[in-house]
């Protein structure tokens, strides 16, 4: 997962002096790990509104940024009122700016953390996806953007949002989203995509990419698989094909598979996270024990599956 955070600061109201040095400003925090798209005021959502001198346009701006949540820093000479407006010197310099900058972020991100919220409605592209309902969205992060259709379950790419890049940056907390109409899609969107994928298989590579698992998980809460995910073999984590299998054939709780066959909590959770994520796992019976004891029966089973995958499962107990 990359170190840089991506963000997107829109501009109002701001000279030529002021706007260079905002400029060398954002070049300088792109050598400290913080990416910075930079572009004027408009109606899409932002991570930071800078803003200039107290006139109608910049007043407006304000306005909006205020009501949208979204974090304000003005560069100006005279006094403004409102309280979460933070000023710096109309003569600042690139270098001091760059701070200011960077602080007005963090404030913005720390207030959403407080508020268990995220400015602006910038949440981790997973946490849009799995929380919308269906329709058309458009995904936004600086300058990337891309399209779901949550009702077919496709996401479309759109030029300058290469897949790796998208897969890297699914947990950054950087996205918004916006609800489309299929009329907007046709006409805005749909000339630039080049290429769909199943929102299936983009989850399970995501999964694959990161250590934090998708989605909250209750370990005892016993779960089977509809089908194989859709996936080849020889892309999922070696480690999870066995209890993959197991969960094929039949319910299982994730201390009783983590027993069963050998493998690590934290792995058997990011595996029943995008289970559950893609719809693919089906909770058991209310009447299924949440624990199994693992007989000679199931640990056969559990060998020969493992042997169909190509592992050597030593499985407790098994004396070997």
């Amino acid at each position: 997962m990359p170190s840089s955070k991506r963000y997107l600061v829109v501009s109002a109201d701001l000279d030529k002096s002021r706007h260079a040095r905002l400029h060398a400003a954002c070049v300088g925090l792109r050598e400290q790990g913080i990416e910075i798209d930079l572009q004027a005021w408009s109606d899409r959502p932002a991570h930071l509104l800078v803003t200039g001198t107290e006139t109608s346009l910049s007043r407006n701006a304000v306005e909006q940024a205020m009501r949208r949540g979204i974090p304000v820093l003005r560069i100006g000479r005279l006094p403004w009122d409102p309280d979460s407006v933070h000023s710096v010197d109309i003569n600042i310099e690139a270098g001091e700016l760059g701070r200011s900058l960077r602080e007005r972020l963090r404030h913005g991100r720390d207030d959403a953390e407080a508020n268990g919220t995220s400015a602006a409605g910038a949440l981790p592209f997973v946490q849009h996806l799995l929380s919308a309902p269906k329709g058309l969205y458009l995904f936004e992060s600086g300058l990337f953007r891309l399209v779901a259709d949550l009702g077919a379950s496709r996401m479309h790419m759109i030029r300058r949002m290469p897949y790796p890049e998208l897969v890297a940056e699914a947990m950054s907390p950087n996205w918004f989203i916006t609800a489309l109409t299929q009329k907007q899609y046709v006409e805005k969107y749909r000339q630039d995509v080049t290429q769909s994928y199943s929102l299936e298989s983009l989850l399970w590579d995501i999964a694959i990419a990161h250590d934090a698992p998708l989605a909250q998980v209750d370990p005892l809460r016993p779960l089977q698989l509809r089908g194989w995910p859709l996936m080849p073999s020889t892309a999922l984590p070696t480690q999870w094909l066995l209890p993959l299998g197991c969960l094929l054939r039949g319910p299982w709780s994730l201390p009783a598979l983590a027993e069963a066959t050998a493998t690590p909590h934290a792995e058997l959770k990011r595996l029943f996270a995008v289970a559950l994520a893609t719809g693919l796992a089906e909770a058991a019976p209310a009447a299924m024990p949440a624990h199994r004891q693992g007989g000679s029966s199931e640990l056969g089973l559990i060998r020969r599956l493992a042997r169909r995958f190509g592992l050597n499962f030593l499985g407790a107990g098994s004396g070997q």
